[in-house]
C-alpha cells in the first residue's frame, strides 16, 4: 500500500488540528534573514507566515506518521481477527 493511501484521511485531520483560526498569536520567533526568506518563499498568497509554519508542522507530523506506519507494516506480525479473539478469550 502506498504511503499516501495509508494517510489519505490523516493529512486533512492533521492540517485542521495544526491550523486553528480562533487561536491568537502571542509568541515571537527570531529568524535569520535566510530562514525568513525561505519561509517567505514557501508562503502562499493570502496566507500568513503563521499559517505557513502551521502547514509545515502538519506536513512534518504526516511524514512522521508515514514513517511509523511503514515501520509497523514492515516489522509487525499479523494474526487474523478470529485468532486474536480466541487468544484473548473474547
Amino acid at each position: 500500500m502506498a504511503l499516501h493511501e495509508k494517510t489519505k484521511g490523516a493529512k486533512g485531520i492533521m492540517q485542521q488540528s495544526a491550523i486553528k483560526t480562533e487561536e491568537i498569536a502571542n509568541k515571537r520567533v527570531a529568524l535569520t534573514p535566510s530562514t525568513w526568506a525561505a519561509l517567505s518563499r514557501l508562503k502562499e498568497p493570502g496566507k500568513s507566515l503563521g499559517d505557513t509554519v502551521a502547514a509545515l508542522i502538519a506536513e512534518h507530523q504526516l511524514r512522521a506518521l508515514e514513517r511509523d506506519l511503514d515501520r509497523v507494516d514492515k516489522n509487525a506480525k499479523y494474526v487474523s481477527w478470529e485468532k486474536a479473539k480466541k487468544d484473548l478469550d473474547l
